[in-house]
C-alpha cells in the first residue's frame, strides 16, 4: 500500500472512504484497504453532479472502469480533483485520425515510482483496416518517445 500525501477524503454513498493521492486512489473501510489503483491507469473521467458519480475510463483492458458513487449532494471539487490526477500523470500525448470518425492516442505515463512508459488507446476503430492502425500506433510510439526523450525500441 502506498503512502502519499492525501490531496482530498470523502464519504462514498456506500459509506466507505475515498482517499486520493497524488498517485493513487485507495477505497477504505474503517481501517482497512478495500480498493487501491494508481491514476494512470485511466485515460479520462467525467463527473455526474446531478447523481453525484465520477466515472473514468480504463485503458487498459484488465483494468475495470471506474464507477464511485458519492451521492447528489457531493461538491464537484472531487470530481475535479480525480480528473486532475487523472490527467497528471500524462506526461504528453499525440492522437491521430484511422478513420473518418476513429482516432487512436498513444500517451506517455508516469509511475508512480516516477518511471515513464507508454499506452495506446483507440477510439471507434472496429472497423479501421488493422495494418493502418498498427501503422499509425507505431508513428505516434515513435513521436511521442521521441519529444520525451525515452529510448526508441
Amino acid at each position: 500500500m502506498s503512502r502519499e500525501r492525501t490531496m482530498w477524503e470523502g464519504k462514498l454513498e456506500d459509506g466507505t472512504t475515498l482517499v486520493v493521492t497524488e498517485s493513487f486512489g485507495r477505497i477504505v473501510d474503517g481501517s482497512e484497504t478495500v480498493k487501491e489503483w494508481p491514476w494512470v491507469n485511466y485515460a479520462s473521467g467525467e463527473w455526474e453532479g446531478e447523481a453525484g458519480t465520477f466515472e473514468a475510463t480504463a485503458i487498459a483492458d484488465d483494468v475495470d472502469d471506474l464507477i464511485l458513487e458519492f451521492g447528489p449532494q457531493t461538491d464537484i471539487s472531487v470530481g475535479l480533483v480525480i480528473s486532475d490526477r487523472i490527467e497528471s500523470s500524462i506526461v504528453y500525448q499525440e492522437t491521430a485520425l484511422v478513420t473518418d470518425a476513429g482516432w487512436v492516442r498513444v500517451f506517455v505515463r508516469r509511475n508512480p515510482d516516477g518511471t515513464m512508459f507508454t499506452q495506446s488507446l483507440g477510439f471507434n476503430i472496429d472497423d479501421a483496416d488493422p495494418a493502418t492502425v498498427e501503422k499509425v500506433v507505431l508513428e505516434l510510439e515513435y513521436a511521442v518517445r521521441e519529444a520525451v526523450g525515452m529510448p526508441i525500441d
